[in-house]
């Protein structure tokens, strides 16, 4: 069997990539982009709620996972001060600033999800991981890759951007892999603070930008509909 470490890094380069295959044969992106954001939201809401959640508690205690989560939410208000500070002028520079951002905080994300998923090995609680790093890293290659291909970059990035993505869950998982599941709470700690860090990128980037470009009704029964899907796939998968 190939090493933890390998796998977690092809699942989240095939999920990242797909994606951005998706959303790259879309005809007419620019008028898309807004449902493509909105469904997408839901999406990434469902799978924190059924998915990451369930198993962050599973390894730990409601106290950490609150603590971690609130961890995640404050690192990503500073990344977004630091990254984000200056005004953008147009939307050609609003959506390569916008992308480029997303890679930074899926990246940062990735890493303790790589870890955790390393502490397990071949567990039942690892391959639940592994199809979570999937199926979720799926819409986070089509929020990803939508504005960077709006922007005008070529299909060509899409390769490069999917190993950038998928190496701190490569290399998160090797660190896993040989510390071990030694202390529970820390796993616990590090997965909710990967929580938070995804929900206020998904609620403060993703689903604004799905407002900015259609009516707030629309965007929200879009999100509602993609947390629903994925709450129906968890119940019955």
């Amino acid at each position: 069997m190939a090493p933890v470490w390998f796998i977690g890094f092809l699942s989240t380069f095939a999920g990242i990539g797909a994606g951005g295959l998706l959303v790259w044969v879309i005809k007419g992106l620019k008028r898309s982009i807004g449902t493509i954001y909105g469904l997408c939201t839901g999406l990434i809401l469902g799978l924190i709620s059924f998915e990451l959640v369930p198993e962050a508690l599973q390894l730990g205690n409601w106290k950490f996972v609150f603590v971690g989560f609130l961890t995640g939410i404050m690192l990503f208000k500073l990344l977004h001060i630091v990254v984000r500070k200056n005004a953008v002028t147009t939307n050609e520079l609003h959506n390569r600033k916008l992308g480029f951002f997303l890679t930074l905080m899926i990246s940062i994300h990735n890493l303790p999800m790589g870890i955790v998923l390393g502490t397990g090995g071949a567990s039942e609680l690892s391959i639940a991981l592994l199809q979570t790093l999937l199926l979720h890293n799926i819409p986070e290659g089509m929020i990803l890759f939508a504005p960077l291909f709006i922007a005008g970059f070529s299909a060509s990035l899409l390769f490069s951007i999917s190993i950038i993505v998928a190496v701190p869950v490569g290399f998160g998982a090797f660190i896993g892999e040989f510390i071990g599941m030694q202390n529970p709470l820390l796993w616990t700690f590090l997965m909710s603070s990967t929580v938070g860090i995804i929900y206020m990128v998904a609620i403060t980037e993703i689903l604004a930008e799905s407002t900015r470009r259609s009516s707030n009704m629309y965007s929200f029964l879009l999100a509602f509909i993609g947390f629903c899907l994925m709450g129906a796939y968890s119940i019955f998968y």
